[in-house]
């Protein structure tokens, strides 16, 4: 999970350049969507979805700077309290159903991100956090899908974001 453009300030500026790269990553995501067999009106609102449901996490989300900084990302926490940050998702059956270990203490690095993710959740329907759950699955396992899949990750990815001009 998570975002899946590299940081927060790609969904947060607003300058042309930034919003010119979010509409290629809706147009990403749509063909991405696509690929997976959707309609295209179904798989441009799947992409308008994973954009919103995104843009809400980048809002908890550090930027590249803070990240940086040990005393923006050290936040020793009981599980109580971590709980607290975000009571509608059940960490208890999340940690057990993970297999995590018995602690009493954890390190909530970006605290402001489980609020937001607190939020998202009452926001988004079920139906959209599947659609980005589904968003996020396709990326990661892109590279082993067929060619279609790996040259449309490759475009996005490699070209627009970075520069890159062949695989």
């Amino acid at each position: 999970g998570g975002l899946g453009l590299p940081e927060r300030d790609y969904y947060l500026k607003q300058d042309a350049q930034s919003e010119e790269l979010r509409r290629q990553y809706v147009e990403h995501v749509a063909r991405m969507f696509g690929l997976a067999g959707e309609k295209t009106a179904q798989a441009k609102a799947h992409a308008d979805t994973v954009m919103k449901l995104e843009t809400a996490l980048a809002q908890g989300s550090l930027d590249n700077v803070s990240r940086r900084d040990p005393e923006k990302i050290y936040h020793k926490m009981s599980t109580r309290e971590m709980e607290a940050l975000s009571p509608v998702f059940h960490w208890k059956d999340y940690l057990r159903a993970s297999g995590s270990p018995a602690f009493g203490a954890i390190d909530v690095v970006w605290p402001a991100f489980f609020q937001a993710l607190n939020g998202a959740i009452e926001q988004f329907s079920l139906e959209e956090w599947k659609t980005y759950l589904t968003w996020h699955l396709l990326h990661a396992e892109a590279r082993y899908l067929s060619a279609a899949f790996v040259k449309e990750n490759f475009d996005f990815f490699g070209k627009t974001l970075t520069g890159t001009t062949e695989m």
